[in-house]
């Protein structure tokens, strides 16, 4: 245990206490309203403990109404209060206008979360902790957490029970690490981030040269960069640079089930779907979309705002706000044309034969009668 220094307050922080931590959310329809900017219409004092979808409400539950096939079930929904457009001014529970009923209810769902989350606060004292670690205030440690020698832990970052926290990374403050995560040596986290179960930081990148008929392997010396803010789905994976790093640019948002290959730099507030894989030393702009199942392939540079439709095969570079899609991928309202173009083919071959066969007849029509005027 030697060597743990308890961050800006310089005191060792040794396994103590433990335990998990609930909060009970309860407002009244005023309460949010104010919070949201919303107007209601109906009680003002109706409680709200929980929040539902419009047909699974019930008493004490917030639900919204997200466009007018929902609009029916205002008449039927047991919810008590409901998120609705300006353009609604009437139903038989206490109603909530806004302007994006769709944006106030997730604000609304940010803080049930946040209110309602088990959190566990503590070092457990199973944690192994290993030689000059530095704790920030208030890290929590579940059990059988690993921090190897030399690691960082920012301020109220929370690593669940199973993470392994490698040689020299460094993790950034309120940063949520989930269960069976693991942090390789060498890789930086930044502020505020949330890695889900399973993720891997820092595998070695998929490096390999052929010799004399087998692989050798090329060693994978970098690291990988984590910004700020930046959630990272279960069971992703993001590789280590062959050197330098690989960076993932903050705000990014990133699905489950996600494979980055080494190199990769992802700029900031993209987002990547679930089972897409993004091969070594692409360049992802900001405030680009790649669709599920999407494949990008290496050393291409996509450029600020592309969209890549899910399942695409992305094999050029692709210039600042362009929306792609299909394999090999190409402009959207292209593609569309080509598969609306391809599910046609068999009336326009149908089509086609009759043509030919029709023109066979009037060729045989025309050289019989030549051959009658002779």
């Amino acid at each position: 245990m030697a060597g743990i220094t308890g961050g800006d307050s310089g005191q060792a922080k040794p396994p103590g206490s433990f335990r998990s931590f609930q909060n009970n959310m309860s407002k009244t329809v005023a309460e949010i309203a104010e919070q949201i900017g919303g107007v209601v219409i109906g009680d003002r004092d109706v409680r709200i403990t929980g929040v539902n979808g419009i047909r699974e409400a019930g008493p004490g539950d917030l639900t919204f109404v997200r466009s007018a096939r929902y609009r029916p079930f205002l008449s039927t929904t047991k919810a008590a209060s409901v998120l609705v457009s300006p353009d609604i001014t009437e139903g038989h529970r206490s109603l909530i206008q806004v302007p994006n009923p769709d944006l106030a209810f997730a604000r609304i769902l940010q803080d049930f979360a946040a209110e309602r989350t088990h959190r566990p606060i503590g070092i457990h004292p199973t944690v192994v902790i290993g030689g000059n670690v530095s704790l920030g205030k208030n890290v929590t440690l579940g059990a059988y957490v690993v921090l190897a020698d030399h690691c960082r832990i920012g301020d109220a970052a929370i690593l669940y029970p199973g993470v392994y926290i490698g040689y020299g990374a460094q993790i950034g403050p309120g940063t949520v690490i989930y269960p069976n995560t693991v942090v390789l040596e060498g890789v930086t986290v930044g502020a505020r981030c949330i890695l889900h179960s399973g993720v891997v930081l820092g595998a070695d990148g998929f490096g390999f040269a052929p010799l004399k008929g087998a692989w050798t392997k090329i060693p994978q010396v970098g690291t990988v960069i984590i910004g700020d803010d930046v959630e990272i789905g279960a069971n992703t994976a993001i590789d280590r640079a062959t050197f330098g790093a690989t960076r993932i640019g903050s705000g990014t948002k990133i699905d489950n089930l996600v494979q980055i290959g080494h190199n990769v730099e992802i700029g900031e507030h993209s987002i990547v779907a679930g089972t897409a894989g993004i091969a070594g030393s692409a360049v992802i702009g900001s405030h680009v979309m790649i669709g599920a199942g999407a494949g990008v392939a290496g050393h291409l540079d996509i450029g600020d705002n592309v969209q890549v439709a899910g399942f695409s095969g992305v094999t050029k570079s692709i210039t600042s706000g362009q929306v792609v899609s299909g394999f090999p991928a190409i402009d959207h309202n292209r593609d569309k044309r080509i598969q609306a173009g391809q599910r046609m083919l068999p009336d326009a071959l149908r089509r086609l034969r009759r043509i030919e066969q029709r023109v066979q007849e009037l060729e045989e029509q025309l050289h019989g009668k030549a051959a009658d005027d002779r």
